[in-house]
């Protein structure tokens, strides 16, 4: 059954196995850091005058209100279309190619 030819050369160390790379407490670290200056610059854009350019070449500008957590959504204020002006309107991320904000002020 077992002749002793058992070969250690092939087993992983554990502490990679259990611990991926990625957690790590520098890495940790500097994900926190990213988030964080993410956030920051989310919430210094809030009530800018924003240009959206959409799929179909369109394009639609308002008031940057913020965006879900996963920033699926982005929510816009006084949306103005070719259509006309929309108060409160909340757009789909994934129909949002980019968007622009020229009177960033830095902090």
């Amino acid at each position: 059954m077992f002749d002793g030819d058992f070969k250690t050369d092939s087993i992983q160390d554990l502490s990679e196995v259990i611990e991926p790379k990625f957690s790590n407490p520098e890495m940790q670290e500097a994900r926190a850091f990213l988030r964080e200056r993410y956030l920051r610059f989310m919430n210094g854009i809030i009530g800018s005058k924003a240009n959206f350019y959409l799929y179909e070449n369109s394009h639609v500008s308002g008031e940057f209100r913020g965006c879900d957590v996963d920033c699926l959504e982005l929510f816009v204020h006084n949306l103005k279309t070719p259509l006309g002006v929309v108060p409160e309107v909340i757009l789909r991320a994934t129909d949002v190619i980019s968007f622009t904000i020229n009177d960033i002020k830095a902090q």
